[in-house]
């Protein structure tokens, strides 16, 4: 018995070996030989694209010339067609344009030049083949997104014409109702050189121009892309005042895009220009039909603080700081006001900055910062002291002050812990059923720690007081029964 145990343990070693001969792997398909992989790929060519991938490698391995020509005569192909792609064949589709997409890649050791050319062919089939769609977003965008992404690098290596090259980028973004071609600009730029972007926003002041003359409506979107074009040119050739130039009078006057504008003018050194271009955009005033929002304030306040700095004004800039930590509880804006502050003044700031964060009338933003801060035995007061303004709502908040506080503070967690199960039970959410359970046990493990509760009753007068209310939610109890809990 011992000899045909060893025997079998034996052979497991030998099983595995060949196991793994069968596995799809590039090493294990080599092994079948370079005749039997040709017969197998020859029964394989009855299917499409495997027939077009083998044709268009053995035209890669014959030379560059035709597997260009190839490439061409398929975009032309597809370029000439105008039935709706079926979406069942959406998949099949990208595949083959992402097969072409790629061999077009190949194709730039040897002919850089052709290649950028054919991609750029490529890329002008986006919007009629997109228009074939019945949405846009998908497997056939990404193929186009993924070529405009690298048609700089061959750009590069091809060293085009800039005027053509212009010209071919104005063609592009002349067609680009789907909005995909802008990074274009970026992407092209070292190919373009001078002359070619000079070119490009000469061509594209043009076609503006042209359509402000035929176009009554507000928002132009093709005017649109033509001015964010312009923009990119304006940021790839460091020109400030031709990007500011993009936006009309009263957009400058408005926080998010004053902020854009400021920050071109500190890079460019220019912060007394960048100061007033902000004050000139500052939120709180009549901006037109929109309202600041939240974001749009945020980008605004950063690029003053900067400019502040940048012209010499520190302390205007730690009063702001100060102001919006107060109205916002913002650790981030606190770090750069404490950072800013001479030696051994920080401590007593950080003592104030606390104090603010305890008496803050919101108590979830007030608990967030002292957790994160962190300072968890102010935590604890403060769950303590305003234990009636708990809201369990926000289950990651509570989740997460709870497990912080639980090693040192068990009764601020339990609270914790004990407001979001009454929310999640109170409004029957049944999708947190099953951490409400687990927030239930966690409670009960929680209570062996507590010695005093307070004012506030113990677990076993919380569980009764919760079974009297909720005893019926039975998704619950299943929930709790399942972790081994009694309800």
């Amino acid at each position: 018995m011992a000899r045909k145990a060893a025997a079998t343990t034996r052979e497991k070693p030998a099983k595995a070996r060949k196991g793994s001969k069968t596995t799809l792997s590039e090493a294990n398909l080599v092994d079948l030989g370079p005749e039997r992989l040709a017969a197998i790929l020859l029964d394989l060519s009855s299917d499409s694209h495997v027939k077009r991938v083998l044709r268009l490698e053995l035209f890669a391995e014959a030379g560059g010339d035709g597997l260009a020509l190839e490439v061409s005569k398929r975009l032309a192909t597809i370029g000439k067609s105008s039935s709706r792609i079926h979406w069942r064949k959406r998949v099949a589709f990208a595949r083959d344009l992402d097969l072409h997409r790629r061999m077009i890649e190949r194709l730039t050791e040897d002919d850089p030049t052709g290649a950028l050319g054919l991609m750029l062919d490529l890329l002008d089939l986006a919007t009629p083949v997109l228009d074939r769609l019945s949405q846009a977003e998908g497997p056939i965008g990404d193929v186009f997104l993924a070529a405009r992404d690298s048609v700089g690098a061959i750009a590069v290596n091809a060293m085009p014409d800039p005027i053509v090259l212009a010209d071919r980028i104005a063609k592009l973004l002349r067609r680009d109702d789907y909005a995909q071609f802008g990074p274009l600009i970026g992407a092209l730029g070292p190919a373009l050189g001078p002359t070619g972007q000079a070119h490009l926003r000469e061509t594209l002041d043009k076609m503006l121009a042209a359509r402000s003359t035929r176009s009554a409506h507000p928002f132009d979107a093709q005017g649109a892309i033509y001015k964010d074009a312009l923009r990119r040119l304006a940021d790839a050739s460091g020109d400030v005042d031709a990007f500011e130039a993009t936006f009309a009078p009263e957009l400058r006057r408005t926080p998010l895009v004053s902020a854009e504008i400021a920050r071109r003018l500190l890079t460019a050194g220019r912060g007394e220009d960048a100061l007033a271009t902000l004050q000139a955009g500052a939120p709180g005033e009549q901006r037109g039909r929109h309202a600041t929002s939240v974001e749009e304030r945020a980008a605004w306040e950063e690029a003053m603080l900067d400019a502040l700095e940048a012209t010499g004004h520190h302390d205007e800039a730690q009063k702001r700081r100060w102001a919006d930590f107060e109205a916002t509880l913002s650790i981030t804006r606190l770090r750069a006001y404490l950072k800013g502050l001479p030696d051994f003044d920080d401590v007593e700031a950080e003592d104030q900055a606390k104090v603010v964060a305890r008496r803050f009338p919101r108590f979830d933003t007030a608990l967030a910062f002292l957790v994160s801060w962190p300072d968890l035995a102010a935590a604890s007061r403060l769950v303590l002291t305003r234990s009636g303004e708990i809201n369990g709502a926000d289950e990651i908040l509570m989740a997460e002050a709870a497990r912080r506080l639980e090693g040192g503070y068990p009764l601020a967690a339990t609270l914790l812990l004990r407001a979001s199960i009454h929310y999640v039970l109170t409004y029957g959410v049944a999708t947190r059923y099953a951490d409400a359970a687990r927030q239930l046990l966690e409670a009960e493990s929680l209570s062996a720690m507590i010695a005093d509760y307070g004012e506030h009753p113990d677990h076993q007068a919380f569980a009764a007081d919760l079974r009297a209310m909720h005893g019926r939610k039975q998704g619950f109890r299943t929930e709790l029964e399942a972790l081994g809990g009694i309800f």
